[in-house]
């Protein structure tokens, strides 16, 4: 089993009260909190996207904090935070929880320390493999939580602003495809990143949630792993429950059918290795508004009913499955994107227009979509 955290226990112990003063009221559950309610950019976001989405009562914010953005040279004290404290600022000032994934290995790491032949484009793709690379990853893991968790240094700086520490760090991302991992996916490399990340985040946090990278299913891909079968060997590393307090699957899906099933292969083996009552954190979900070209294109009516039903499948399920938080990818649609359907994958427009969507999505949280 995992490790209990704090907060993770006396949520329990909470639910446990709650289920027996309310037993026989019917099968709805608490409401879910704010941060249930997430999203994932595809685009920058400045400020204006960050109070759109405090209006919107949107409660937790996935981005990406790059280690080799931030982390250029391998000299000590040479992080540079500018590209992730804007977002910090203006999340605090809006009431949302940031829950980032950290992943990008700078090239001094990943070929200077551990002689991969990549480019400085290719080179964020390979995770931290010998102990140098390791430790180095650890170190700038611990920076980040001496900057953005309890006490740390940015809410020092900022002291105009609520204190809102992160306190969910998620490592990596698609760990089971070649895609976000090189040379190829490897769920014992995986377990010594993951490893040296907790260790980081622990001994500063202990109460902090340390999150797998988030999982697709990707079944027949022969660049990938398919997702549940990732996390089933990823349990076979011996200590591995140790470094890690939840599961992250992205159950891409064009009906929520198609969703719920993957959801269902991920707690089957969660289940079988003992852990099912470990965390879970749906980092990513979501379909385009686009017709044709890919099953996950549902046009606009259907991109907003499909929503709601993920949220509302996700929320019924929600103290069951200890589901934390569910995030829509994503926040707007892109002009260029990674896939099909992503680009038109958005809440808003390219031009900040709200879709059905995201009148969905504020009909769920109780916010407006301007």
């Amino acid at each position: 089993m995992l490790r209990q955290k704090a907060h993770t226990v006396l949520a329990v112990i909470a639910l446990a009260i709650l289920a027996t003063l309310t037993a026989g009221v019917g099968t709805s559950a608490a409401k879910a909190p704010a941060s249930f309610y997430g999203v994932v950019p595809q685009t920058s976001l400045d400020s204006s996207d960050l109070e759109r989405m405090g209006e919107g009562k949107v409660g937790s914010l996935r981005t990406v904090i790059t280690w080799a953005v931030i982390d250029q040279t391998s000299a000590a004290d040479d992080n540079d935070w500018s590209s992730v404290d804007p977002l910090v600022l203006e999340a605090a000032r809006n009431g949302i929880d940031m829950q980032p994934f950290i992943f990008g290995t700078p090239k001094w790491v990943a070929k200077g320390l551990d002689g991969f032949s990549c480019t400085t484009s290719k080179c964020g793709l390979y995770a931290p493999k010998s102990k140098a690379a390791l430790d180095a990853f650890k170190a700038f893991v611990g920076d980040a939580v001496d900057r953005y968790g309890p006490n740390g240094e940015f809410w020092t700086l900022h002291p105009e602003v609520p204190e809102d520490p992160i306190r969910v760090w998620q490592i990596l991302n698609e760990q089971n495809s070649e895609s976000f991992y090189q040379p190829k996916p490897s769920p014992k490399g995986y377990a010594k990143v993951l490893a040296a990340a907790n260790e980081a985040i622990d001994s500063r946090d202990p109460a902090a949630d340390v999150v797998l990278g988030g999982m697709p299913e990707l079944a027949g891909s022969h660049k990938a792993i398919r997702g549940s079968e990732y996390l089933e060997q990823l349990y076979g590393v011996s200590g591995v429950e140790d470094s890690f307090d939840a599961v992250a699957p992205h159950p891409y899906g064009a009906t929520i059918g198609k969703v719920s099933a993957q959801i269902e292969l991920y707690r089957k083996v969660m289940k079988s290795a003992g852990d099912s009552g470990a965390a879970m954190y749906v980092t990513e979900v979501g379909a385009g508004s686009a017709s044709g070209g890919s099953s996950l294109n549902r046009g606009t009516q259907g991109q907003a009913t499909l929503l709601s039903q993920i949220y509302k499948y996700f929320a019924k399920q929600r103290n069951k499955f200890n589901v934390e938080a569910v995030d829509w990818f994503s926040w707007m649609d892109s002009k260029s994107s990674i896939c099909s359907w992503c680009s038109s994958s958005g809440l808003l427009t390219t031009k900040a227009k709200a879709k059905p969507s995201f009148k969905a999505f504020t009909k769920l949280t109780g916010g407006s979509a301007g």
